[in-house]
């Protein structure tokens, strides 16, 4: 009889005849069912025919980048105040008290709007700090109004001394003013006689003119330039020759001629005489004149030189008082300035007191909370609750959502076509197909790579946008930006997928029969074209359905489908467990198993 096979071992066979027909199905999807599946099919995506505003340009792509405000602690909240020592009045001591955080109500990450809380400080050292600015500002403006009253009395006794020295200095003044005045006059009046007298000179020198000229007429006959010296009597005997030459021509031969010509030589002489007395008294006149004129200029030259010498003592005298003035001056000044670095002292230091007081008061507010004094996102908190704010440091630091940049380098060609102010398309990579809009703010002129294959420049945009639009951007966000070189406003366009290109022409796929789901070609005219799209600028409508039409394999299908399927779970069976040499095919026999899938064995004493 033959030994039945064990339970064990039957499991063991089961598995291998499971692996046979495994390695058996495999070489039949090899064989019959792979090449099928390894064609190529088509898919088709549709999307639709809209309106709007196509622009095309350079593309570049950056990180948005927010910038930086804080709210920062800088107060200065020590005071200097007297010590209580009486032997000492000068002795001083600091005195601080701080501010302690009683809790904060804000977080990194956290979006805020101007006007949100941000911390609130404890009632009690805001008071204790506040008590000893108040105290302080007691103590300064008491040292000031004491500077003053000081100031005041010494300033009027400086000004008594000074007025006592600059009335002294007045009358030196008028002393010297009388003494120059009085020789002044004298000097005037002389300086008045001489042009009198000097303009009478010209009416003495034209009577002796005049007397020559009438000397010359009588000696010559006529008026002529002939210089004659009256005292030469050799021009009398030529008279005399003369009328003898002339008593011959006219006859005269006896004495009574003669004697005619002698009492015409006498009245002759006599003329001559009287002519040469004439010039004589002229010129004598004219000489005491001009003497009178020079001795008028000597009283003069003594009156000047007289003025000279009492001028100079008077200034003398005149300087030493104003001298003494100036002295009496240079003291008051120097006891004002001193009086007045005290007195600025004790306001410099009143005016501390009161601008930290004042500080103090806007910072804490009337409520002990720091509010947001704009909007943004927070980057860093300072502080936490039950810290003592001892040191300056920075409270919060919050993006604005109003400053926000991308930074982009533009290679050497795209960036001559850039400036500053142009506007530019700006697409968010978390964001797609929502528009914002950017404006360039600064081109670097410096080339941040110098490469010979590469060149490029730093561009900064500006991110524009509303408010809302704008608290939706993160830092470090990608967006894509499109530097406008072109576009068309009011157009139709679509997805440059959707666009098939076939000798020279343009096609859109469209649905040609909704039952069968057949497409067909349909014939376009475009435009513009960026990255994403292209107009549309005839063919189609707004609204249109187009598709796009790619290809994919059968085994791609499949494998999508099977990957939702439930696999096979062999964790309960590892076949490195059964090992052949533990099976017998002898032990077998196919009575014991059951076609139908279940096994057969009976009871435990069955078949026995």
């Amino acid at each position: 009889m033959k030994k039945k096979m064990s339970t064990k071992k039957k499991l063991r066979f089961a598995a291998v005849i499971v692996v046979i027909l495994a390695l058996i199905g495999g070489a039949c999807y090899t064989v019959l069912i792979a090449p099928y599946l390894s064609q190529e099919q088509w898919v088709y995506i549709e999307t639709e025919v809209v309106r709007g505003t196509l622009t095309v340009g350079v593309e570049e792509s950056g990180s948005l980048e927010y910038g930086i405000s804080t709210i920062d602690y800088d107060l200065d909240l020590s005071v200097t105040t007297s010590s209580d020592d009486d032997d000492d009045d000068d002795d001083e001591e600091t005195v601080e008290k701080y501010l302690k955080v009683e809790e904060v109500y804000v977080a990194s990450g956290q979006r805020i709007e101007e006007g949100d809380a941000i911390l609130k400080f404890t009632d009690s050292s805001v008071s204790d700090v506040r008590k000893l600015l108040e105290a302080a500002l007691v103590d300064a403006r008491s040292d000031y109004a004491e500077a003053e009253s000081t100031y005041e009395l010494a300033v009027l006794e400086a000004q008594t001394t000074y007025e006592t020295s600059k009335v002294a200095q007045s009358y030196a003044s008028e002393i010297y003013e009388y003494s120059s005045s009085s020789v002044s006059d004298n000097i005037a009046s002389l300086q008045i006689e001489i042009t009198q007298m000097q303009a009478k000179t010209a009416s003495l020198e034209e009577a002796v003119t005049e007397a020559q000229e009438n000397f010359n007429d009588f000696l010559y006959g006529s008026e002529d330039d002939t210089d004659f010296e009256y005292y030469d009597y050799s021009a009398l005997e030529e008279l005399y020759q003369a009328t003898l030459a002339l008593a011959e021509e006219e006859g005269i031969e006896n004495t009574a001629n003669y004697m005619q010509i002698m009492d015409l030589y006498e009245s002759k002489m006599s003329q001559y005489n009287n002519m040469v007395s004439a010039v004589e008294n002229a010129q004598d006149a004219l000489q005491e004149h001009l003497d009178q004129i020079e001795e008028l200029q000597e009283e003069l030259a003594q009156a000047q030189a007289k003025e000279a010498i009492g001028q100079l003592q008077a200034s003398q005298t005149y300087e030493e008082s104003v001298l003494e003035g100036e002295n009496a001056q240079t003291t008051y000044n120097a006891a004002v300035e001193d009086l007045k670095e005290d007195l600025e002292e004790a306001a410099q230091e009143l005016e501390e007191i009161q601008d930290q007081l004042a500080a103090f008061e806007e910072f804490v507010g009337d409520d002990s909370i720091i509010y947001a004094d704009g909007s943004g996102i927070i980057t860093g908190v300072g502080y936490e609750a039950g810290d003592t704010l001892t040191t300056s440091g920075t409270v919060i630091s919050y993006a604005p959502t109003g400053d926000m940049t991308i930074s982009i380098d533009s290679t050497q060609e795209d960036v001559v076509s850039m400036t500053v102010g142009d506007t530019v398309a700006i697409e968010f990579t978390a964001y797609p197909g929502e528009a914002y809009e950017g404006t360039i703010l600064s081109i670097d002129t410096t080339a941040t790579s110098r490469s010979s294959s590469t060149i490029s420049y730093a561009v900064v945009i500006g991110v524009n946008g509303e408010e809302e639009a704008l608290q939706k951007l993160y830092g470090g966000m990608t967006a894509d930006i499109t530097f406008i070189t072109d576009q068309s406003a009011d157009t139709l366009y679509v997805s440059r997928k959707a666009v098939v290109t076939e000798n020279g022409k343009s096609y859109v796929y469209v649905l040609s029969d909704s039952d069968s789901g057949e497409y067909e070609l349909q014939e376009v005219t475009t435009g513009l074209s960026n990255t994403s799209y292209i107009e549309i600028l005839s063919g189609l409508e707004e609204g249109d359905i187009v598709y796009i039409a790619s290809t994919v394999s059968s085994v791609e299908e499949v494998e999508d489908t099977s990957s939702d399927t439930t696999s096979t779970d062999t964790d309960s069976f590892d076949l490195s467990d059964f090992n052949m040499e533990d099976f017998d095919m002898s032990d077998f026999n196919m009575s014991d198993f059951d076609m139908g899938g279940g096994m057969s064995g009976g009871s435990a004493g069955g078949g026995r």
